[in-house]
């Protein structure tokens, strides 16, 4: 037998050789298969990719968290009771994440740098920070410079802290700034761009305006140096609704929403509209112009939302058509948010400036309501005239909670300041307080057990949630 398995080996060792010698190799490439892909079409699933996630399942579990919405059954009422676990992350993780969208990032940034298309490297920079900074707010310390050589063999990927993380994050946006500014790019995005359509002043700007967004967070580890930083950004950032990154879903069935979709597939899960949403909108009689787009009024015409760990939504409002329908816009980072972190800012540092804070506050809902077509001059004359006299932080920080229904970044907000929300504990609550990262995935422990963090729990604080 030994002597069989060695004359097969010197066999195929043979016809490996001579096939090398005189097949052309080329025949091995199959063209519906290309082994190189152009930077073009790799950009709008990218981006599809972080826009499915983003309204996915982290706009979900957040939401739940915060109580924006409520799960009402099944899966869902485990999450809206804190009984997320390693398995439910894990496509999250894996295909909108790790090998999917940041595999992605990272072929656009390599690929486009060694061809000369710098401005795809810009545009790739900004959805990389954005993209890994969400994921490292969400889970704390996690791969990165080491991810992205399984080709090479090495699924074992080593962890970076959360502070080194944010280090590579300003140093993405520097690189897109730059980038994004070079005065040649052998070629440049365009219709396959499905955020901006190419404009890269626009991308400049959603650089900035993460900048400004991830100085802000980091208000609890640098004090004044974060509130500086990121007003340093905010006048290169956005400068109206029409600078938001967002992403637009389609009516055909393989582009519906997620929230449509998950909605379509799990009728009855979601329950509706959180109950602290809506009474913080209701804002004694004096109702928010944007809860009828929000939310959907019950039977009897009323807005009435959940309580949290609720298993019943009979009498409650759903969430509004706007953000149910196929063809929904998810928000990633709006106008809105910017000018809420220039309030919030310029309210906080050492030396407050509580006039421009007043002002920033003012502009943010006024944005906010203009990007919903419910303008309302006497409300607004009402709950948008702050003065220096008059602004407080907890007004800015509970408007920004309106102002940000459904995105994950209401998540980071809640941690830095969750003592002005006080939220009640869901009831039924499988933890004794209200998650503050999620799990690592199932894969993760069996497979890079050695790397993963260990002994964390869905309830401990990430790096920059302090204290």
């Amino acid at each position: 037998m030994k002597k069989i398995y060695i004359v097969i080996l010197v066999l195929l060792t043979v016809g490996f050789t001579s096939c090398e010698e005189w097949i052309d190799t080329d025949l091995n490439n199959d063209p519906n298969n290309p082994t190189k892909v152009p930077v073009s079409l790799i950009l709008p699933s990218a981006q599809g990719g972080i826009s499915y996630s983003a309204g996915g399942e982290l706009s979900r579990y957040t939401g739940y968290w915060v109580q924006h919405i409520n799960g009402v059954a099944n899966h869902a009422a485990r999450h809206e009771t804190y009984g997320t676990n390693e398995a439910d992350v894990e496509n999250l993780w894996r295909y909108y994440t790790y090998a999917g969208t940041l595999m992605d990032l990272r072929r656009i940034i390599d690929q486009a740098t060694a061809e000369g298309a710098t401005h795809y490297a810009g545009v790739g920079k900004v959805l990389m920070a954005y993209k890994l900074g969400v994921t490292t707010d969400m889970w704390g310390d996690v791969p990165y410079s080491d991810a992205f050589k399984g080709d090479d063999g090495n699924i074992t990927a080593t962890y970076q802290t959360q502070e080194q993380i944010y280090s590579e994050l300003f140093g993405l946006l520097d690189g897109a700034i730059s980038d994004l500014g070079a005065a040649s790019s052998v070629s440049s995005p365009g219709e396959d761009d499905l955020m901006y359509a190419g404009d890269l002043d626009k991308w400049k700007k959603a650089a900035y305006a993460l900048k400004a967004r991830f100085n802000i967070h980091l208000s609890k580890v640098n004090g004044d140096a974060a509130y500086s930083a990121a007003l340093s950004a905010i006048p290169n950032a956005f400068s109206s609704n029409a600078d938001d990154l967002t992403f637009q879903f389609g009516t055909a069935k393989a582009e519906n929403a997620p929230l449509f979709q998950y909605e379509d597939q799990r009728t009855g899960y979601i329950g509706g509209v959180g109950k602290y949403l809506v009474d913080l909108m209701k804002n004694n009689g004096d109702q928010d112009p944007r809860l009828p787009v929000y939310a959907a009024p019950n039977g009897d015409g009323e807005y009435v939302g959940l309580e949290p760990g609720a298993t019943s939504k009979d009498g409650k409002s759903f969430i509004g058509a706007m953000f149910m329908k196929a063809d929904a816009l998810v928000n990633l980072v709006t106008y809105a948010e910017i000018k809420f972190i220039e309030a919030e800012a310029n309210f906080s540092k050492s030396s407050p400036d509580k006039a421009a804070a007043a002002a920033a506050y003012n502009d943010a809902v006024k944005a906010s309501l203009a990007k919903y077509n419910v303008s309302n001059a006497e409300w607004e004359g009402r709950n948008a005239a702050e003065t220096a006299a008059t602004i407080t932080l907890e007004k800015i920080i509970k408007a920004k909670y309106i102002a940000t229904f459904l995105q994950e970044e209401t998540f980071s907000d809640w941690r830095r300041h969750s003592s002005i929300f006080n939220l009640s504990l869901a009831t039924g609550a499988k933890t004794s307080a209200i998650p503050r990262r999620l799990p690592y995935p199932q894969s993760e422990r069996e497979y890079n057990n050695a790397n993963m963090p260990q002994g964390l729990t869905i309830t401990d604080r990430v790096w920059w949630d302090k204290n």
